[in-house]
């Protein structure tokens, strides 16, 4: 994609804030990093394909590397993690999206409407993290509606399939997620801190950012908690699907047990037994096991075992 910039003046000696924002290949991104003197180290170092953010204090800039999370729909749902990075000192804030970024869009278009919003580099960059924080609650929200959707299969017995699969499946995403978001919480701190020493007129700004960063925390975390009872109830709905069948076949063997017991006896190797020879011998043996079976059906029906 092509570059995008957006400029926008504050009111600091007659200065001006100039965003540089680059969406795809990172080839104009070298460039604008070496034309606004910002080390290539940070970017160089975010190589390592180890999803985890960062901030880094430079002296005479910043850089901070955060991350973007969504669901691909394609093969099942799968998390996508995409970085979003920013450079910024007093007069200039470069952000590059290497897969894109909605966020970046958004803030754009706001500050196109309201220029009058950016008083600041630090305040554009506040500007820019709330909206990539703001993205996430959306994605937490998908965690919510797939642990819901498990849950109603674990409880339904004709739809449960291969959802044990499901559910190790997503406590991967999210504890993978978590990771992430752990990270993030750590940068976010660390620039909170970092622009509360330098302009504490905009620390109710920044504290907002970490309030963001907890709220996502501490809502993981309770994803966490939920995904391991979803697997709780699909093990007990097991469990208590195995007990029926168990309670089924005891009972049934209960039922035919006179009748097994009638029939070893009478299988017996003696010239002699009750009712052999009686001419209605065997239709009397068969009404016993009748009476007796259906009086122990009787007594399970009225006990409510079957």
């Amino acid at each position: 994609m092509d570059e995008s910039t957006f400029r926008v003046a504050f009111d600091n000696e007659g200065s001006k804030v100039v965003w540089h924002h680059v969406d795809g290949p990172d080839a104009p991104l070298k460039e604008l990093l070496l034309s606004h003197r910002f080390s290539l180290s940070f970017y160089d170092s975010s190589e390592s394909g180890a999803l985890r953010a960062e901030f880094d204090d430079f002296q005479r800039f910043y850089a901070m590397r955060v991350y973007q999370m969504s669901w691909v729909k394609e093969r099942g749902d799968s998390l996508r993690v995409s970085p979003f990075y920013i450079w910024s000192d007093r007069e200039a804030v470069i952000s590059w999206a290497p897969d894109g970024s909605p966020a970046a869009s958004g803030v754009q278009q706001k500050l196109k409407e309201n220029p009058d919003w950016v008083q600041s580099s630090t305040r554009l960059v506040y500007y820019l993290l709330d909206e990539v924080l703001g993205s996430l609650f959306p994605f937490l929200d998908q965690i919510n509606d797939q642990i819901a959707r498990l849950e109603q299969r674990a409880l339904k017995r004709s739809q449960r399939g291969n959802i044990q699969a499901e559910v190790f499946r997503l406590k991967r995403e999210i504890l993978r997620t978590r990771r992430i978001l752990a990270s993030m919480r750590d940068a976010v701190s660390q620039v909170v801190r970092y622009w509360t020493a330098n302009a504490a007129n905009d620390s109710f700004y920044y504290m907002e950012l970490y309030d963001h960063m907890i709220r996502l925390f501490d809502t993981i975390d309770t994803y966490r908690e939920l995904v391991n009872s979803v697997l709780d109830l699909y093990m007990s709905s097991v469990s208590n699907h195995m007990n029926e069948i168990v309670k089924t076949l005891s009972l049934v063997t209960t039922v035919l047990l006179p009748a097994s017991l009638v029939a070893a006896l009478y299988g017996m190797n003696f010239d002699y037994l009750p009712l052999s020879h009686h001419r209605w011998g065997f239709l009397l043996i068969i009404a016993i096991i009748a009476v007796i079976s259906g009086g122990l059906y009787w007594i399970f029906r009225r006990r409510r075992w079957i």
